[in-house]
């Protein structure tokens, strides 16, 4: 026995030391959203992490964003996001804006076509400094990326033009 007794204290020794490091070795789930994620990289897509919508319950998603062309003079700010419950008061089905606070006019036929084609696990549309962004949940794959980047690609300009500011009246010199 006393001949086995090192042997059993170095397997127990090397499990010591292999064990944290197979917790620090990503998952399949974490290899997916990181190629996800790079692939946004080289696409020239930002990736920020927000909380999700209320409907959806706690934690966070990822926002991909398109980045406006010109960010001068936008109306930004606003939040569409996926509610619990379809209602007539809302924006379109199930989705309304967070905090009352809407888009513009000019950019609500737009954002209604594009809800059409988002994908299935969208939650939210979001309009800040960064750009016009998707929340969604990672679920689909590069197939669901592909199709969230056609979608941004599509509807950012329109909905760039649609929350922008006049140009204010330039006084008349005389």
């Amino acid at each position: 026995m006393s001949g086995w007794l090192p042997l059993i204290i170095i397997i127990f020794a090397v499990a010591l030391v292999l064990g944290p490091v197979m917790w620090l070795k990503p998952n399949q789930r974490d290899r997916r959203l990181a190629k996800l994620r790079g692939s946004a990289a080289k696409a020239g897509m930002p990736v920020q992490m927000l909380p999700l919508p209320a409907a959806e319950g706690e934690g966070t998603a990822a926002v991909y964003y398109s980045r406006w062309e010109d960010a001068r003079r936008l109306q930004l700010g606003w939040v569409l996001e996926l509610q619990r419950v379809e209602h007539d008061m809302h924006f379109s089905g199930r989705w309304d804006w967070r905090n009352s606070r809407a888009a513009p006019k000019p950019a609500w036929e737009p954002l209604r076509q594009m809800l059409d084609q988002l994908p299935r696990d969208a939650c939210a549309i979001v309009a800040n400094q960064s750009g016009l962004g998707i929340q969604w949940q990672e679920s689909g794959g590069d197939g669901a990326f592909s199709a969230l980047q056609a979608v941004l690609d599509e509807f950012r300009p329109r909905i760039e033009e649609a929350i922008r500011r006049p140009k204010p009246a330039e006084p008349e010199r005389e």
